[in-house]
């Protein structure tokens, strides 16, 4: 009998040893302030998991966070990924968050309206995106490389797009949230989708999608407000419909990647499709990414006998009927 009780105080003994070691680790933890990176592996099991963390120093004992994972299922199903852990927690916090898996982090990306593809390929670029990254869905089109295949097949108005086409002028301008970790397809599927909301029924049996974004593209170019967008829109048809080259300096400065408020004559004889004082017609494609009070003016145009405009160096603008007319506005404006 005293054998008996002797052995028993000794189990007693022994597991309020084991409890006054374990429990405090497992269910309470003593996390120190500062986090440090943590890297769980893809199939980590609860041992290498117990490994890895005593080696980083964010648990005491191994030992103790395997008998955990036998407590807790959690322990069994850490998920993959970067993690930025508390050395001291306990094992069942830890567990808890790697279960979960890691910490997502929601960003916030403004694109102008107006910026091209470039432009957005920067601002990408400052979250880590490279530039072969991005181009690879939206395209290139000094390299003439067209954009991805896949979105062709997830949008109707690209499906009819030309093989090498770019997504220029389809990557609608607005304040995105977006998964960090979801960059660069993630964001560019957030724009297309709004750009599809803000053009529903945009198209024509006069005027397919594709034309209004072009025209809209000019529009955001050369217009500076409301008022003014819907009268150029209106202009840039006129001169359309009566067989006139549209000669615009905004057209220019895409081909040769300027951003000049008067072209030169240099600038003028670059060859490309886009120079629209050499080409007749719309240029191939849109020369950026307009807003939506753009495409509702190239929607809406703004009827009018004007065939010309310019503006003066502090922003006002005049509008011509006759290039007699319009000569005499340059010298008003530019006093030549």
């Amino acid at each position: 009998m005293k054998k008996i009780i002797f052995l028993l105080g000794i189990l007693i003994l022994a597991l309020a040893i084991f409890s006054a070691w374990f429990i405090p680790s497992a269910f309470i933890g003593s996390p120190v302030s500062t986090s440090m990176p943590f890297s769980v592996p893809e199939n980590a099991a609860a041992a290498s998991m117990a490994d890895l963390l005593a080696q980083k120093g964010i648990i005491v004992s191994s030992v103790g966070y395997k008998i955990f994972s036998y407590l807790d299922v959690n322990a069994r199903h850490p998920k993959p990924g970067d993690y930025a852990v508390y050395p001291g927690s306990s094992y069942r916090a830890l567990a808890k968050q790697f279960a979960l898996g890691p910490a997502r982090d929601e960003i916030s990306i403004r694109i102008l309206e107006g910026s091209t593809n470039q432009d957005v390929g920067q601002e990408l670029g400052k979250w880590g995106v490279t530039t072969r990254e991005f181009t690879d869905l939206t395209g290139d089109a000094k390299l003439k490389k067209g954009f991805s295949p896949a979105l062709r097949q997830q949008f109707d108005f690209l499906k009819d797009l030309p093989a090498n086409a770019t997504l220029e002028g389809y990557l609608f301008p607005d304040t995105y949230r977006v998964w960090k970790d979801q960059l660069p397809l993630g964001f560019v599927l957030k724009q297309l989708q709004e750009f599809k909301k803000q053009t529903e029924g945009y198209a024509t049996s006069a005027r397919s999608l594709k034309d209004l974004v072009i025209l809209a593209s000019l529009v955001e170019k050369e217009g500076r407000t409301t008022e003014e967008r819907k009268m150029i829109a209106g202009i840039l048809l006129n001169r359309l419909e009566g067989g006139m080259r549209l000669q615009l300096d905004s057209t220019v400065n895409y081909a040769t990647g300027g951003n000049k408020p008067r072209v030169s004559l240099e600038d003028l004889e670059v060859v490309s499709p886009y120079n629209t004082y050499k080409h007749d017609g719309l240029p191939p494609g849109p020369i950026c990414n307009p807003g939506k009070d753009s495409l509702e003016a190239a929607s809406h145009p703004t009827p009018s006998d004007y065939y010309y405009y310019l503006h003066d160096d502090s922003g006002k603008i005049y509008y011509a009927k006759t290039i007699e007319e319009h000569k005499a506005n340059r010298i008003k404006a530019y006093g030549k």
